[in-house]
């Protein structure tokens, strides 16, 4: 099976907003938080439908009521068929194809809003959206259909202009995410110290734990790839090399995604000050924070704060 194509990290549904406005049925929602109708977004006259082979931005949930087609991933090509669910961490690199579409959900959503609108720590509470490579799974017409109707409360919510908006789809996107968890990964955990051999997974794991302890205040600084490799007992241009070659990004690039992650995350904790945030990410001064925060949102940490609070 020939590999696809490494490509740069864009949000899933860039696709979709090119389609033209015809569609805004179709998908709903914003940068956070969004709902995809596959059925409006893919008519039968537009199908076959591709989506290039990207590395998404966003966690990304097919709910596949009635349709066909494909997933391929780096190395392997997976069917897309009735009764299906797959799931995609950020930065996965994946290529979707539908050749026939009936009834078929998708939900993209980023860490930060299931911690800001629904209290809780993915690393915690679904760490296998964090740790596993997941491949479509097959489930019956029953879990399909409650999950069928979650996604209408989703759908009805989202076309509202409330301010518990988002507060009630983090709780729905909750719901859904239990209930997956209950199917396929009930008892799942995490072993920092030996769950894991692989090393890309095993930097994830350490990554994701260090930020998880520094929004926790139990810790007060961010590592950096050498201590990470430390962590391994590797060299740390080694372990750069492996996750270049995993992932298509270099390391200091995901850290960069966490610790930005991370900023969005206590800037709208309002008992932090920017100097203290830029200070807890590894900034010396809160203008070297601010620049990095604008660069990667186009906002200021202040403004951001602003418009989120």
């Amino acid at each position: 099976m020939a590999k696809i194509k490494n490509k740069e990290t864009y949000d899933f549904y860039d696709n979709v907003k090119i389609m033209g406005s015809d569609f805004s049925e179709g998908h709903i929602g914003d940068d956070d938080f969004s709902l995809i109708i596959s059925k409006i977004i893919h008519p039968k006259e537009r199908l076959p439908w591709t989506y290039p082979a990207h590395r998404a931005a966003h966690f990304i949930m097919g709910i596949v009521i009635d349709s066909y087609g494909s997933i391929q991933y780096e190395d392997l090509t997976a069917k897309i068929e009735p009764n299906m669910l797959f799931i995609h961490k950020p930065g996965t690199l994946q290529e979707l194809t539908f050749n026939e579409v009936t009834e078929t959900y998708g939900l993209l959503f980023s860490e930060e809003f299931i911690v800001k609108y629904a209290g809780i720590s993915i690393y915690k509470t679904f760490p296998f959206l964090l740790f596993e490579r997941h491949l479509p799974l097959h489930t019956t017409p029953e879990f399909q259909q409650e999950l069928r109707t979650i996604i209408q409360l989703i759908y009805q919510e989202l076309k509202k202009d409330t301010p518990l908006k988002k507060k009630l789809c983090a709780n729905l996107l909750t719901r859904i995410l239990l209930k997956i968890k209950q199917e396929f990964w009930e008892g799942y955990s995490i072993n920092i110290q030996s769950r894991n051999p692989d090393i890309l997974n095993d930097f994830i794991q350490n990554m994701e734990f260090h930020y998880d302890q520094l929004l926790k205040g139990k810790v007060k600084n961010v590592l950096h790839i050498k201590d990470y490799a430390e962590m391994q007992q590797l060299h740390e241009n080694y372990l750069s090399t492996i996750i270049k070659e995993k992932t298509g990004k270099t390391a200091g690039q995901l850290i960069s995604e966490k610790t930005l992650s991370a900023a969005k995350i206590l800037i709208q904790d309002s008992q932090y000050t920017m100097k203290e945030i830029g200070y807890m990410l590894g900034f010396s001064y809160t203008s070297y924070f601010s620049i990095f925060f604008k660069k990667h949102t186009g906002l200021t940490p202040l403004d951001y704060r602003k418009k989120n609070l």
